[in-house]
């Protein structure tokens, strides 16, 4: 093997994983309407009746910008991941007693494929 191509292979790699990281989102499961009646999506929208849900992925709970959360919410200790928000979209009460999302909560399996599409919105 020819060493010199070895440096030139590596920055294509590295390349490609930099546009994996920066490629568009998967398309929404479509359980993810329900969520949309009330949170926006993307990354210039601001929040509606709910926050936005962009880069929710690692951010504090209660901690989006110009949305009025419970307190609630707001002295939650949760920073919002793949399993913390399915456990959040299986039972919001449960997972955050005193929290304003007036849903009743979704399935298992809906809430693990909801959340898997929320962790793929970031800047």
């Amino acid at each position: 093997m020819n060493r010199r191509f070895l440096p030139a292979g590596a920055f294509l790699a590295a390349s490609a994983l930099a546009l994996a990281a920066h490629a568009q989102p998967a398309a929404p499961p479509p359980l993810f309407a329900v969520c949309q009646a009330c949170h926006e999506s993307t990354a210039n929208a601001g929040p509606s009746v709910g926050p936005n849900l962009f880069g929710v992925g690692g951010r504090k709970a209660g901690a989006a910008k110009d949305f009025d959360y419970s307190d609630a919410m707001k002295n939650s200790p949760i920073v919002w991941s793949a399993d913390t928000l399915a456990a959040f979209i299986v039972d919001p009460n449960k997972s955050i007693p005193g929290n304003k999302m007036d849903y009743s909560g979704a399935d298992a399996a809906t809430a693990k494929q909801i959340a898997d599409y929320l962790m793929t919105l970031k800047p």
